[in-house]
């Protein structure tokens, strides 16, 4: 190695090129190359040795310099069969660096059992034993041979240099964690390094602080990590997720585990985190999709039951029992607590939709709730009253006499009024049925009870049943008995029906006599006009005139309407014909002409006025009366026809709508296809809108709108009938009726009515999507009031907040939160305090209660609401004493504002936890 020796080594191989020398050359210039670093060049020196030339005690040296020159640049495969032939040779110092680097590259590799066998023979020369023993306890490690690693690795640990401590640091952590024992986990993992993490680093530490409960660690460093799209990363969102639990903010945790629903390397992670990203959706938003796609995804096998009992309880406790009555549909076996809860739902819904006048849509709620209940328990008992009448109201009167005489028959509802009517339901339901037989024997039963409540109209429906079956010597005992205790100035009707039984049997003076009691009644009796005509017809049917000409002229002074009027001179007109008093008749109906012309009723006093003139021989008058007059008797069927349906008409217009209901139904059954039919029906429907019969009034409507010559009424009825729907909770009904008025309604009112309707509409069946479009088709209308913009916005920003499209529904609630005293931005403060509350941003929600204390303006309900979710802050921050002390103020200082009002419910249930 003498200076200038690679020149003249050069010079001597270009001359003599390969000489008796030449191996040995090589030989030696390639351990100066190894020994100056120059691996390449050496191994290439090497190459070119015959070690057959060299003495023997060369060839461990010559192999294991030639393996080493490729394993220090990475050619492991180039360096193994060397690092063989060092092993295969007897034992050298070379032996145990050979086997070291075999297993480093094992190592390398990945091939840890190779690796370990190796190390394992390296390790026993004190030269490698330290390096071979570390790297024993990470091949051991890679195997999952914990205990092994938290063995050897303890042992070891101490005496490592720092990089190599920090590597064991982190395997003994993760063995300790495997093997269950959290607290070694964290105090070896205290030992690892914290500088130059990659996103591996902090899945481990996130993990580790995880395990031992230290999630604000965790959540530290899972947010660390730069992407958390593969395997590691949806590990890393679930446990994220369930950190964000532990420390409150049930936000972030919702979109941690939606993050970890969305990635496919756990099947049994993302079934999980699809379930709790559901479950916290409904929560927080009222947002149902997601439960639905996990239903769609995994179907109901497993938790179907569980998803829609959670959500029919919450629906339950947030007193959204059309909600919960929609989840309980969808289980298929309840359990016990499953039934108290589906009974209750059921029987408040079925309360909610009666009060509503929706008796059809109620019926199989109170059915439902009735059903697991027996037939003693009291709320039973409740539910099947509540559906008799539902199936009356709803004209099921043969259902409606069989439950109500289910309940008379166990006793039920003893002692309070709708127990002590029960016979008397249940014979008024049969006589609806036409049952009469049945009906006569509940009333006798009612009446043998001694109750005084609906006494004297059970007598008299008694008769009505005689009467009804044509049973009339049976109605006179039975209306007899009900004069006897019904004054006459109390109620005409009992008089007069007696009358009539009378008459119906041939004995018409009594008949007379029964309805003179009529001339002591006061004019404000119902049905006086009535009692005073049918009193002049008896006596002018036992020839009476006189008494038949007073009663009839009484009528005609007494009368409020022209109706009534007209039917007095009518009267009048028949006596003085009878008398042949013939001008004070012909005056009589002249002027019932005058009253009502047109009418059915003028065309009977046209027939009239022309028999007289020609009795009198003075037919001429009659034509001459008819010309001056302009008048002309109708006598085709087209002219009856018109007349029947005036004559409703004019008692629809009156507003006696009861009345007209029936002229209504009657002209309907006498011309079913007649030239009115679509203008009767319009009349009909309003009638029953005006008497409350709201199922009626729709199926009404709904035949106008179809109606192809409904003209006018076509837009009325859609109006009408997307009202009534909507007040009937139909809610898709309504929104479907206000989307045709808004399609096909001419007048702008209307149509601007019609957007409102679908707005309101949707939002109340919770089709958030059409509710939120139609917010923006109202918020487009110009012209809205200042409180139409606030509903508005309202709508839009609860259907956003449905639709998990929570940080936009949270922009507008904070600017309806501007205005706190009304309704709407009371509760969007609300809304803003419990999304604090849920991010676990315990500060803000103290001062966004204080702050919306002195401004609520009296909306002391969702004050309230806000002081309570003050106090589950003061429970989640440890402050028991100040939570009991809030709560305890609500209860005591807080007067409920509504009939479904739910303040007390949630303070005493926090109360009776803490």
């Amino acid at each position: 190695q003498s200076p200038g020796f690679e020149k003249r080594l050069a010079q001597y191989e270009k001359d003599w090129r390969k000489s008796s020398i030449s191996n040995l050359i090589d030989y030696e210039y390639a351990l100066v190359l190894f020994d100056r670093g120059r691996y390449s060049e050496a191994a290439d020196r090497f190459a070119g040795v015959e070690r057959k030339y060299l003495d023997e005690s060369t060839w461990q040296e010559l192999a294991f310099k030639t393996g080493y020159a490729f394993f220090n640049r990475g050619l492991y495969s180039e360096a193994r069969p060397p690092f063989y032939e060092v092993e295969a040779l007897p034992m050298s110092d070379y032996k145990a660096p050979a086997r070291y680097a075999l297993g480093y590259m094992s190592y390398c590799e990945k091939d840890f059992p190779t690796a370990q066998k190796w190390f394992e023979l390296s390790g026993t020369d004190p030269r490698f034993a330290e390096l071979s023993s570390f790297y024993l306890v990470d091949c051991h490690f890679m195997q999952k041979d914990y205990d092994y690693t938290i063995a050897k690795g303890t042992e070891i640990f101490n005496n490592e240099p720092g990089v190599r401590q920090a590597h064991l640091a982190r395997i003994i952590s993760e063995s300790y964690l495997v093997k269950g024992d959290k607290q070694k986990a964290k105090e070896y993992y205290s030992a690892t390094s914290k500088e130059n993490m990659g996103r591996s680093d902090y899945f481990y530490a996130g993990s580790v602080l995880y395990a031992v409960d230290d999630f604000k660690g965790a959540i530290s460093n899972y947010t660390q990590m730069t992407d958390r799209t593969d395997s590691i990363g949806q590990t890393a969102n679930y446990q994220l997720a369930n950190a964000y639990l532990k420390t409150g903010n049930n936000v972030a945790a919702m979109r941690a585990f939606k993050d970890a629903s969305e990635a496919s390397w756990n099947g049994v992670m993302q079934e999980d985190a699809l379930f709790n990203y559901a479950k916290l959706a409904f929560d927080l938003n009222k947002d149902t999709a997601p439960f639905g796609r996990y239903i769609e995804t995994y179907n109901t096998s497993r938790r179907g039951d569980e998803i829609y009992s959670y959500m029919a309880l919450a629906s339950l406790y947030n007193r959204d029992y059309a909600g919960a009555v929609e989840a309980y549909d969808k289980i298929d076996e309840l359990d016990a607590g499953q039934q108290s809860n589906y009974i209750k739902a059921y029987y408040l819904r079925g309360e909610q939709l009666i009060s509503s006048g929706s008796y059809t849509d109620a019926i199989p709620c109170l059915r439902a709730a009735a059903y697991y209940l027996p037939k003693q328990d009291p709320l039973g008992q409740l539910a099947r009253y509540w559906q008799a009448e539902a199936n009356y109201r709803s004209e099921n009167y043969s259902e409606a006499a069989r439950l109500f005489a289910d309940l008379y028959n166990v006793s039920a509802l003893e002692g309070m009024t709708e127990g002590e009517l029960l016979s008397y339901n249940t014979a008024y339901s049969h006589m609806k049925a036409q049952e009469y037989k049945q009906a006569i024997r509940w009333f006798d039963i009612y009446l043998s009870e001694g109750d005084a409540a609906c006494r004297k109209d059970a007598i008299v429906r008694r008769g009505d049943c005689y009467f009804a079956s044509k049973d009339y010597a049976g109605a006179i005992p039975a209306y007899r008995a009900a004069i006897k205790e019904i004054p006459v100035k109390e109620d005409i009707y009992p008089y007069s029906q007696l009358a009539l039984s009378y008459g119906l049997t041939g004995d018409k003076n009594a008949k007379a006599d029964v309805l003179a009691y009529v001339l002591h009644a006061d004019p404000s009796t119902p049905m006086y006009a009535e009692g005073l005509y049918e009193l002049g017809r008896a006596n002018m049917d036992i020839s009476d005139n006189t008494k038949a000409l007073e009663a009839f002229t009484l009528l005609r002074d007494s009368a409020t309407d022209r109706e009534t009027r007209a039917k007095a001179l009518i009267g009048i007109g028949m006596v003085c014909r009878n008398t042949h008093d013939y001008q004070a008749a012909l005056a009589a109906y002249k002027e019932v002409v005058e009253l009502l012309p047109g009418t059915e009723v003028a065309e009977d006093a046209l027939f009239a006025i022309e028999s007289i003139y020609q009795t009198i021989g003075e037919p001429d008058k009659y034509l001459e009366y008819i010309e001056s007059n302009n008048l002309a008797a109708g006598k085709s069927d087209s002219d009856k026809e018109l007349l029947y349906f005036n004559a409703a008409e004019q008692v629809y217009l009156s507003g006696n709508y009861a009345q007209a209901a029936s002229s209504l139904q009657k002209y309907l059954d006498t011309y079913p296809y007649g030239a009115h039919r679509t203008n009767a029906i319009f009349y009909l429907a309003e009638c029953y809108n005006a008497l409350g019969g709201k199922e009626k009034a729709c199926d009404y409507y709904e035949q106008v709108i179809a109606a192809s010559d409904a003209g006018s009424f076509a837009e009325t009825s859609m109006l009408q009938l997307a009202e009534l729907s909507y007040s009937l909770e139909r809610y898709l009904k309504a929104y479907s009726a206000y989307k045709d008025l808004r399609d096909k309604a001419v007048m702008e009112p209307n149509r601007r009515a019609a957007l409102f309707g679908m707005m309101r509409s949707a939002y109340r069946a919770r089709s958030w999507e059409d509710a939120a479009a139609a917010s923006d088709a109202v918020a487009a209308l110009s012209g809205l009031s200042v409180d139409e913009k606030r509903e508005c916005s309202y709508v839009k920003a609860k259907s956003l907040m449905a639709t998990s499209r929570r940080d936009e529904a949270l922009g507008i609630f904070q600017t309806l939160s501007a205005q706190p005293a009304t309704d709407e931005g009371a509760e969007a403060r609300y809304i803003l305090i419990q999304d604090a509350f849920d991010r676990a941003d315990y500060n803000a929600v103290q001062q966004l209660v204080f702050d919306f204390s002195d401004k609520s303006g009296g909306q002391n309900y969702w004050l309230a609401r806000a002081y309570i979710t003050l106090a589950d802050t003061f429970i989640q921050l440890g402050k028991k004493d100040q939570a009991k002390a809030t709560l305890e103020s609500i209860r005591d200082g807080y007067t409920p504002e509504r009939p479904d009002d739910d303040i007390q419910d949630l303070v005493q249930s926090r109360l009776y936890k803490l």
